[in-house]
């Protein structure tokens, strides 16, 4: 048999036999058959061909799928910002106990192995998230959780994925994993939900009510961790269903910053599968959140993907000398886009004048000069697009309906901070400073990020913070015993909910919050 066909037992499921091979695959809709990302060839029994949608279709006798073209799932997601490889332990250290910080996101799990003798980080590892089979959202994860038995796989899933990680990290470092005493989690509402077992049906329905904002103490025989057993186990409180305990956690860099102590006026902005805004104002503290959806993460968009190996993570260029330049995770040859080298396409564009404010690519000019930058605008699958990189192997296309879920994605986000400031009474110039947190806010680029309108107009370049994983700072620093959960949620209560669903404005605010600025930021 050919060895790039794999067999499709009669009635399996495609998506499963290419997952238990190790394939990798997107699934973006959770399996609804909608985002078309899982499509593959299938070979029937008489030798002919057809494409399906991996996670719908089903094997039938003498069934084989084309595996020629189809990717192993990457080993880790890389996250250059929030790696930091093993260094070296000292004698100390290495009798001590340690302690296990966990930030738990929809897409990427990031664990940091530190030592409670030294209070030093001496790894920090990151991995997808293996729920990503039940979509990439939250809405598509709650929809999958209200039948039992997904809840459990989903509960397993990220639990075995923790603790491969914490493994993983203690083998680096030759130490033994049953030295780990302590594990904090931070993660967003759904996520730490799942991980605790509760239904997170509540969380997916009007009015999205969270009877149970904190977690009891537990173990990690309570998650199925041979490894730990005896190791407690602290999740951090959540405010609502939208505020978890990953941007509580995020608390603690501006508190770490002495912020609080200057009374200072700033804004953490979360760009992740779900947007998330956190302002304190003048003493008050204000939160909102958007359905940004995860195109800054790579779906939705046609060749877009996470931050793996081959992804383009920026772009190069001057319009002057119309130099334009991808530049790729770990220099490899290109294979996708990742959130922050959309940005920077995106902005390139718009500087260079291929794409208008409306999201429209320019349309051909004879009159324009033929340098090879107007010549990025063709065509893919039919529609209008933009060249990002021209690799002979694997060209990467931007096409109109990409601009278009970015301008979405922008858009909520825009109109989140927009409405949040004004229930504050605050603006943007006021602010002392914008903290851009997670492994998407932190690459970003805070000169094009600007160009695109992702930060608030008037925040200038000086007064942005690449915050980092403030979800895993704020857990590192629980493990250390800095973090008073008591008082955290005591703290949390004080947070003002900005419902932006409930905003008479909000539908105006957010549809001019789709158009990209009309000119560069000074």
């Amino acid at each position: 048999m050919d060895a790039k066909t794999i067999p499709v037992p009669q009635g399996a499921l495609v998506a499963d036999v290419l997952r238990e091979k190790g394939f990798e695959l997107d699934f973006d809709c959770g399996g609804a058959g909608i985002c078309g990302k899982c499509r593959v060839s299938l070979i029937e029994s008489d030798g002919s061909r057809r494409d399906v949608l991996a996670c719908r279709a089903r094997g039938a006798r003498g069934t084989r799928v084309d595996a020629s073209n189809l990717k192993r799932t990457p080993s880790k997601i890389c996250v250059p910002e929030e790696t930091l490889e093993p260094v070296d332990v000292a004698e100390p250290e290495r009798r001590g106990d340690l302690a296990l910080a966990v930030d738990l996101g929809s897409t990427t799990i990031v664990v940091a192995l530190v030592s409670l003798e030294s209070g030093r980080t001496l790894v920090v590892l990151s991995d997808r998230n293996p729920q990503v089979e039940f979509g990439r959202d939250v809405v598509s994860r709650i929809a999958a959780a209200s039948d039992p038995a997904k809840a459990l796989r989903a509960r397993a899933l990220a639990s075995g994925a923790i603790e491969r990680l914490a493994l993983k990290a203690a083998g680096a470092l030759g130490l033994a994993p049953s030295r780990i005493v302590e594990i904090v989690v931070a993660g967003n509402t759904t996520m730490e939900y799942l991980l605790a077992g509760r239904d997170v049906r509540p969380l997916g329905v009007a009015p999205f009510v969270v009877e149970q904002k904190t977690f009891e103490p537990s173990s990690g025989r309570d998650f199925d961790w041979s490894a730990f057993p005896e190791a407690r186990v602290r999740l951090f409180p959540v405010r609502s269903a939208f505020i978890g305990g990953d941007v509580l956690a995020g608390l603690e860099l501006p508190r770490g910053l002495g912020a609080f102590e200057r009374d200072e006026s700033f804004m953490l902005l979360d760009f992740g599968t779900n947007g998330e805004l956190l302002l304190s104002a003048r003493g008050r503290l204000f939160a909102s959140s958007s359905a940004a959806g995860p195109a800054f993460e790579g779906a939705g968009i046609s060749q877009g993907s996470t931050a793996i190996l081959g992804a383009i993570r920026r772009v190069d260029y001057d319009v002057p000398t119309r130099r334009w330049r991808a530049r790729t995770i770990g220099d490899a040859p290109s294979a996708s886009v990742c959130g922050s080298g959309l940005i920077d396409a995106l902005a390139a564009a718009l500087d260079f004048g291929l794409l208008e404010p409306s999201g429209r690519f320019a349309r051909a000019d004879a009159s324009r000069p033929s340098d090879g930058v107007f010549e990025r605008i063709g065509e893919r699958e039919g529609e209008p697009a933009l060249l990002i990189s021209s690799d002979a192997r694997h060209p990467v296309w931007l096409t109109r309906r990409d601009v278009r879920q970015t301008q979405l994605a922008l858009g909520a986000m825009k109109a989140c901070a927009r409405l949040t400031l004004q229930a504050s009474g605050l603006d943007a110039e006021s602010l002392d400073a914008l903290y851009l947190s997670g492994g998407f806010g932190t690459s970003l680029s805070a000169r094009n990020g600007r160009r695109v309108g992702a930060t608030p107009e008037g925040v200038g370049v000086e007064k942005i913070v690449r915050a980092g994983n403030s979800s895993l700072l704020g857990a590192i620093e629980a493990t250390l015993g800095k973090v008073d959960f008591e008082e955290l949620t005591e703290t949390s209560e004080r947070i003002e909910l900005v419902d932006l669903a409930s905003r008479a404005d909000f539908a105006e605010v957010f549809a001019e919050s789709t158009r990209f600025p009309e000119k560069s930021p000074e």
